[in-house]
This record gives structure tokens, C-alpha cells and sequence, in this order.
């Protein structure tokens, strides 16, 4: 009896080894670099988070840890541009802005600094993605790239620039949003490359 349920048992953990392994090997994730990689500066002025462009089922996740994570480095000194009544800004900022562009933003808000998150997500066609030729094509996978850029809107300057690519493939994954998965994927390695780099407001 004893043996009888020792199989039975090593039989169920030896089905759930095989069930986590495979999840474990289904996303894959990676960083490409940008021209701005360094850390940020957390320790002064005014920051604001402009609305961030993604997937409408995975916006208010991401909003959500956008802004504490970045709540962790600046407390009050962070906003969300949607909050923000008096604004006079468009709501979509494009990526790699001009000086002008950036130094517009200024007059239209009165903080230092914006933070610019933007995604885009696809089954299956890497067309309009950087990450194309590092992907061989399989069946049923969900594809997302996510881009962080941060303004210093006085210098009119981008100060930091990284962009996070990931694939789930959809046939052998445990959740039911994949391409959700694969955005948040994308966010939390560019977050953990912002959080290894940076100085914190009390570190200098």
C-alpha cells in the first residue's frame, strides 16, 4: 500500500516537474541596447509618467507597476499624466523626440523629467519588430517589445533609452494571457536594468 502511493506520489511530482519545466522554457526575454543605457538620477526634480502606450488589456497592469515602481525612487516628486488636470501636453509622446520636441513638453508641464513606456505585441509576425532575427518562427507565439525613455525636459535631452523584447509560446504556457505575460516580461527586465544602475535619492 505504502509503495502503491510512493509511486503514485513520485508520479504526480514527476508530472509537476514536467509542467514547470516546460513553462520555465516557453519565454524567453532580452535586452537591446540603446545609445542612452546608463542609469537616472532619482535624487531631484519633478517626474511625470505620460499615459503608456500598450495592449488595452494589459494597460492597467502596467500603469499600475509603472507607478510604483518608480514611486519607490521618488515618493511624491512622481505623477501620472492622466491625473494631472492642468496639463497642456498631446497624450502620446513619440519615441526618440527631437530637443524640441522634449524641450515643448516643458512649456506644457511644469515638471524635469517625463517618463516615455510604449508596447507593442504580435502573434507570429515579427515584421514590425527590432528583435526579428533573433527568433526562429513557431507556431501559436506571442511576441512583445516594450521601450523606456526618459526626458530631462530643462536640457531638452533623452537621458535614458532601453528596449526589452520577449516571445511566450502559447501552446505550452500556464497562463491565459499570454501576451500580457510577455509585455510584463519585457517591463521588469528594463526596471531591474533602471534599479541595478541608478542613484537613489539618498545615495549620494
Amino acid at each position: 500500500m505504502q509503495q502503491n502511493l510512493f509511486i503514485i506520489m513520485s508520479k504526480n511530482f514527476y508530472f509537476l516537474f514536467l509542467l514547470i519545466f516546460a513553462s520555465c522554457n516557453t519565454t524567453h526575454y532580452f535586452v537591446i541596447s540603446k545609445s542612452h543605457t546608463h542609469g537616472i538620477d532619482f535624487s531631484n526634480g519633478k517626474w511625470l509618467v505620460g499615459e503608456i502606450e500598450v495592449n488595452p488589456y494589459a494597460k492597467e497592469k502596467l500603469t499600475n507597476l509603472a507607478l510604483k515602481d518608480f514611486s519607490e525612487y521618488l515618493n511624491e516628486r512622481v505623477k501620472y499624466s492622466l491625473n494631472e488636470k492642468s496639463l497642456l501636453l498631446p497624450r502620446q509622446i513619440p519615441l526618440n523626440p527631437s530637443k524640441s520636441t522634449i524641450l515643448d513638453l516643458k512649456k506644457g508641464a511644469d515638471f524635469d523629467y517625463y517618463v516615455n513606456i510604449k508596447s507593442k505585441n504580435a502573434k507570429n509576425d515579427l515584421s514590425n519588430f527590432e528583435f526579428a532575427d533573433h527568433f526562429y518562427y513557431k507556431k501559436q507565439m506571442s511576441f512583445a517589445e516594450v521601450t523606456i525613455e526618459v526626458y530631462d525636459l530643462n536640457l531638452g535631452e533623452i537621458i535614458y533609452s532601453q528596449t526589452s523584447g520577449g516571445s511566450i509560446e502559447d501552446e505550452n504556457s500556464l497562463t491565459s494571457k499570454p501576451t500580457t505575460t510577455v509585455i510584463i516580461g519585457c517591463y521588469n527586465k528594463i526596471i531591474n536594468d533602471i534599479k541595478k544602475k541608478s542613484i537613489k535619492p539618498n545615495s549620494k
